[in-house]
């Protein structure tokens, strides 16, 4: 038989059989992604026993570098093992933080969630039930709650702890009416801002109420709190404080004592700023005259980072963004603070001076260097910009 009649295999067939062995080699992958994480929950739990921090970024960088070294090895895209050690290390992470998020070392607490069908209500909820507390809610919205729904917020009086995630234009009223119960355990109050709760919070406590202020700098859709801040305001009884930081003090979050006008200060920049420089910059290109789909097509990197934080801001709730900017009184001070910058730039343009626009580019990039970077949140956790 010569060599131009040897039989050939059937493509299809061949097709069909590379299909098979790619859906094998998944199953193959999946196995040593179960075996993986299993194993970094049993380092997890040697982390708790041994007091180590559950976070190690010099590991972490090394675990990045291992695979962007065998994948050059294999003759791939080193970017592709950057991708797998980030999306394996998040895992991992999450898997040792889901466990360490439920340690409490006090006692089981009787506790009530004010506004627990709300995005934080419903996390607060969660956690709660997770370290083991009773947890009873008090929310007259339509839909469902985590925990014992309760009909009346008379059972304030009798609760160890009272959570309250309302709106913060409604606080002080909520406040006023936990206060009328005459509660004996701790109100813990969770609102962005502070300021507008002074003269209550100040009227309560003269009153023998114990009220304390914290704030999660994250909403409702976070599934562990590894890289995740909290605030703590020192206005309240040290004693009162203690027992809602108790709650966190043991698991993987990132716990902040702040002085309560200091609070405020910063969340103008932090909250304030940042969703308004958003909001200012999706209203300037929807009035451009040319649609978003438009510069999609021409779109670079930096566009479309900048395309995906604003579709995050203005996609969050009105109306908790309408009072960040409205209940703080920092509005003014911040727009004029965008106003100025602006204004420098243009100077720099219209004079052609390329030396102060350069270094004002380099003061710039000293100053945001010292910004404590956070990793970004795993695949399928991308969160809202700050609904803090």
């Amino acid at each position: 038989m010569s060599g131009n009649d040897r039989p050939t295999a059937d493509p299809r067939a061949v097709f069909e059989q590379h299909r098979r062995d790619i859906e094998a080699l998944d199953r193959r992958i999946l196995h040593l992604v179960c075996e993986r994480l299993e194993l970094a929950r049993q380092i997890g739990e040697l982390k708790d026993h041994l007091a180590i921090p559950l976070r190690n970024y010099q590991v972490e960088a090394q675990v990045h570098r291992r695979f962007e070294e065998a994948s050059a090895f294999l003759g791939l895209d080193p970017g592709l093992g950057r991708d797998l050690a980030l999306l394996l290390i998040e895992k991992a992470v999450e898997e040792q933080a889901t466990a360490r998020d439920t340690v409490y070392g006090g006692d089981a607490l009787d506790t009530l969630v004010v506004g627990g069908k709300g995005g934080m209500g419903r996390w607060i909820s969660r956690f709660l039930l997770g370290q083991g507390h009773r947890v009873r809610v008090y929310d007259p919205a339509p839909g469902e709650c985590i925990g014992e729904e309760e009909s009346s917020l008379a059972v304030s009086s009798d609760v160890d702890l009272v959570l309250v995630c309302v709106p913060m234009s409604a606080c002080a009223g909520v406040l006023q009416e936990i206060a009328n119960h005459r509660p004996r355990g701790v109100i813990a109050e969770m609102c962005s801002l502070k300021g507008h709760l002074n003269d209550i919070k100040r009227t309560l406590r003269s009153d023998g109420v114990r009220i304390v202020s914290f704030h999660p700098m994250f909403g409702g859709h976070v599934r562990m709190l590894s890289d995740r801040t909290i605030v703590f305001c020192n206005d309240g009884a040290p004693e009162d404080i203690s027992i809602v930081r108790g709650l966190f003090e043991d698991t993987s979050a990132r716990l902040v004592d702040l002085d309560i006008e200091e609070h405020d200060r910063r969340m103008a920049l932090v909250l304030g700023m940042s969703h308004l420089i958003n909001l200012v910059y999706s209203r300037a290109v929807q009035q451009s005259g040319l649609t978003a789909a438009e510069l999609g097509t021409v779109a670079g990197v930096t566009f479309g980072k900048q395309i995906r934080t604003s579709r995050e801001v203005v996609g969050e709730n009105p109306r908790l963004y309408f009072e960040i900017q409205a209940l703080g009184g920092f509005t003014p001070f911040i727009a004029k603070l965008l106003h100025g910058a602006v204004d420098d730039w243009q100077a720099f343009v219209s004079t052609g001076d390329l030396e102060g626009f350069s270094s004002a580019m380099e003061g710039c990039r000293d100053y945001l260097a010292e910004a404590q970077e956070k990793p970004l949140a795993p695949p399928g956790e991308r969160p809202p910009a700050d609904s803090g």
